[in-house]
């Protein structure tokens, strides 16, 4: 449940100092009504050093011993002054009450038909939007961020496990702290370069969290779209880009004077419903035409899919002439799902804000964009008391001491051994749809057994009702040392062929850098495979074709093999892997078997499509062969945790395959040589929707003898509505009509969602939030031998979250003159895989 919690966080985040040895300035913020005011700003005049309110409005300022003129602000409220002299390790106590901001229209009249002033406001604010954006060449910031989730409600339940007895922090009526962490940073940023080092973390209930390590030191609203979302989201118009004026509406609700500068306040409105776009105020200084603050929020009218609200509050404080930098910024959210009424809020204060001054080029060496003190997550309650300008909150408090204590249980080996048991338990659920799971007392040896219902038991023509057990097991031998083992078996009932299969694998990962591995294994038995090695039919689908349909496109064969394979990933872009092996294909014959649960067939659907049978030579073989498959991604940029590195990259993926059968060898047949080039990426265009493609070149350079399972095999799809994986399978090819031995062929998957851009004017898809997709499928290899598609579909069809269903219509076109039609449904997953139920046959 605890990661559930984090979830809840991280949809908010996807969207330096010294310890003071000085006095103590602290207190409580309210309004005049009494009323408490959440997170306000207080801080040093003439500096931009202070400090932000919890949510229950304490502060609490550390100063150096003297003399200082202390600000509270809040957004729509008069500042307040407060005038202290404070002495070494003196605590004094100031409450700040502060009166809502009085507005003047006096230098402004607007006439009923005039256009209102906020316009001329923002077209010169609009103007300066680049000025702003570049005028800041270097910044560095001291940053602290404080994530807090709490829950309002909880439902008694969720994926069978009693939510309030699963370590969460909430009272009998579902209300608490579901998750906190907090963090100090250093954020640098110089020509596109950026670089956060974490210097202290503290995770409720986990001594070893780290937090986040990419939380954002700003969100840039001088940027003409706003990334909350990451790429399946088009971004959020801002209200100063060069665009605004085409989606926003404004009003001048008046405007006062703060330290000499005249600021105005703006209504912010958007002009259509379910656009992009932001509701709110925004506060402009005059003559610098720059943001001094804002309060700005999204809702489901915004397109907003994961969240019900996402409320932007930041407020900036002049660094010097014409020159605003951030001082604090609170992105606060709500959302109610499954039973759950939760509400977060991550506040980050900004401090020590330098501008345009020179930043060391070791800071921005290696690559790293975030890197974490080495004893960053071992700090201790002193220290944390020191530093933290947020107070904590009593329940933020509680919350600290309960799940330590919950953490300190977790790990004793009682309750591991419980934990266990319990797991290991058979659960209906298990044994039929998702897999048994099963674990040694010391969690050395683990070990699942796939389900009854998606994956054990399937039926097709050759081998009639076949059961496939599967048992997987992984050991531990040491910290990033592991065996990992599988055996499969499989019956077939008709024909009677038993066919067991066996693999190892020794994995050794690093330590210090994740996903830095070797693999090293071997495999050896006989079993059952597709032709096409990425096994285009799903046996469950297959199942309900042959016995209420009459049809089996499931072609197979068996195979026996022995395999060593070795693979390496570097962790920094670069992949690869090689294969030996030594293989007897058999062919298995369907002719005559006709059993179906519908009317009597004549007979299933041969083994081999007609036109491989007049041209490919498809009978029991072995096979001597190589397979090397390489792949690289650039840019590569690095976190460094602080006991391992990792790395990610925003590139396309490179990628190269070669095969190689080797004949006279014993009794090789195999003689070709076949290789196949591919690029894959997918980007957002922002305001504009994601593009995204896999395109592939490749060709036989030999083919003196190249059996069916050699071929290169188009991943097609005959099944009934579902759609078969995007971006790598074509919707409506025949299996295998267009397998082929070309010396040169071409692939093409290319896609582009729109994300809301045109379906945010249809009023039915609007409200809904459905998106329009569009996209072709395309192979060729010379004029008497192709296939293309085009589709036109709608994606994100859920509920809140849940908005991984995709509807499409296809037409496609082909060398054979065919003209096939019609509609699939399917999962566009969103991070996931595409829909693909249980384990495909061959994927032992």
């Amino acid at each position: 449940m605890v990661n559930i919690s984090r979830f809840f966080l991280f949809l908010l985040i996807c969207l330096h100092g010294t310890t003071c040895l000085g006095g103590v300035l602290k207190g409580i913020i309210t309004d005049e009504r009494g009323a408490i005011l959440p997170y306000a700003t207080v801080y040093v005049q003439g500096t931009t050093a202070g400090v932000s309110a919890g949510g229950d409005g304490k502060y609490q300022l550390q100063l150096y011993p003297g003399t200082y003129k202390v600000i509270c602000s809040f957004i729509g409220y008069k500042q307040s002054a407060y005038n202290v002299t404070i002495q070494s390790d003196e605590v004094k106590e100031h409450n700040f009450t502060l009166s809502e901001q009085g507005l003047e229209m006096t230098e402004v009249v607007v006439h009923a038909s005039a256009e209102d002033p906020a316009y001329a406001i923002m077209r010169k604010t609009i103007g300066r939007r680049k000025y702003h954006l570049q005028q800041i060449a270097t910044f560095h910031t001291g940053l602290y961020f404080k994530g807090v989730v709490r829950s309002r409600q909880l439902p008694k339940k969720f994926m069978g496990e009693k939510v309030l007895e699963s370590g969460l922090d909430a009272d009998t009526a579902g209300k608490g702290v579901l998750y906190l962490a907090e963090e100090d940073a250093d954020y640098y940023a110089s020509g596109g370069k950026e670089r956060t080092i974490i210097h202290s973390v503290k995770e409720s209930g986990d001594p070893n969290g780290v937090g986040f390590a990419r939380f954002p030191p700003v969100i840039p609203f001088y940027n003409n779209n706003i990334d909350l979302s990451g790429k399946d989201s088009r971004g959020f118009i801002s209200p100063v880009s060069d665009n605004a004026l085409n989606y926003y509406k404004y009003h001048l609700d008046g405007q006062f004077k703060e330290e000499g500068n005249t600021i105005y306040k703006i209504k912010v409105t958007p002009k259509r419903l379910y656009e992009p776009c932001f509701y709110g105020e925004i506060y402009i200084v005059d003559g610098d035409y720059a943001i001094h603050s804002l309060d700005l929020f999204l809702t489901k009218r915004s397109n907003l899919d994961l969240l019900d609200t996402l409320r932007i509050e930041q407020v900036y404080l002049p660094l010097e002439k014409d020159n605003w930098v951030i001082k604090n910024q609170i992105l606060s959210y709500a959302v109610k799902l499954l039973g759950f009424d939760i509400t977060g809020a991550g506040v980050s204060v900004y401090d020590n804000q330098t501008v345009n001054e020179d930043i060391p080029d070791e800071v921005f060496n290696d690559k790293l964009i975030s890197s974490y003190d080495k004893s960053a997550n071992k700090k201790d309650t002193t220290y944390w008391s020191l530093k933290r300008p947020v107070p904590l909150q009593l329940d933020e408090n509680r919350d600290y001491s309960i799940m330590d204590s919950i953490y300190k249980k977790t790990q004793t080996q009682a309750y591991k051994d419980s934990a266990t048991i319990a797991d290991n338990r058979l659960k209906v659920r298990g044994v039929l749809v998702t897999g048994m799971k099963f674990a040694s007392k010391n969690g050395a040896n683990k070990y699942t057994l796939n389900p009854l219902l998606l994956g054990m038991f399937n039926f097709n023509s050759f081998e009639g009702l076949n059961m496939a057990p599967k048992l997987t097991w992984e050991h531990l031998i040491d910290t990033g040392k592991y065996l990992r083992g599988a055996i499969a078996t499989r019956y077939g009932f008709h024909n009677t062929h038993f066919n067991p299969i066996a693999r190892i694998d020794y994995v050794t990962e690093d330590k210090s850098w994740k996903n830095r591995s070797w693999t090293i294994g071997a495999e050896g038995g006989k079993y059952v495979f597709q032709y096409d090695a990425d096994n285009p039919v799903l046996p469950q689908f297959n199942t309900v074709a042959a016995l209420v349909y009459g049809e089996n496109d499931l072609k197979i064969y068996e195979r026996e093999e022995a395999t060593v394979h070795v693979a390496r990933n570097y962790g920094n872009g670069w992949k690869w892997n090689v294969s030996m092996s030594y293989q007897q294909r058999i062919p298995i014959d369907s002719t005559g078997y006709n059993y179906s649960w519908g009317k009597p067939v004549a007979g299933y659907t041969q083994p081999l499509p007609e036109h491989l049978r007049e041209t490919t030579v498809w009978e029991k073989n072995d096979a001597a062969l190589v397979h090397l498959w390489v792949s690289y991604q650039p840019g590569y940029k690095y976190i460094q945790y602080p006991d391992y590195k990792t790395g990610f990259s925003n590139l396309p993926v490179f990628s190269f395959t070669y095969d190689k059968g080797i004949p006279n060898i014993l009794n090789s047949k195999s003689d070709f040589d076949k290789w196949r080039f591919t690029v894959k990426h997918d980007f957002r265009v922002k305001g504009l929707g994601n593009f995204a493609y896999n395109v592939s070149a490749g060709g036989f350079l030999n083919t003196n003898y190249v059996s069916v399972p050699d071929l290169m095999h188009l991943y097609g799809n005959r099944g009934i509505g579902y759609a078969s994986p995007y971006l790598s399978s074509f919707q409506f090819a025949q299996y295998y009509d267009f397998s082929n031995k070309e010396k040169l062929y071409g692939e093409a998957h290319i896609e582009y969602n729109l994300q809301g851009l045109l379906s945010d004017r249809i009023p039915f898809l609007q409200k809904a939030r459905w998106y329009f997709v569009t996209g072709t499928n395309t192979f060729y290899a010379h004029p008497n031998d192709y296939y293309t598609e085009a589709f036109i579909g709608i994606d994100n069809i859920g509920y809140k979250m849940f908005r991984f269903l995709r509807i499409d219509f296809v037409q496609s076109w082909d060398s054979y003159g065919g003209h096939n039609s019609g509609i699939r449904f399917g999962i566009n997953a969103r991070g996931l895989v595409a829909f693909k139920l249980g384990e495909a046959s061959g994927e032992w």
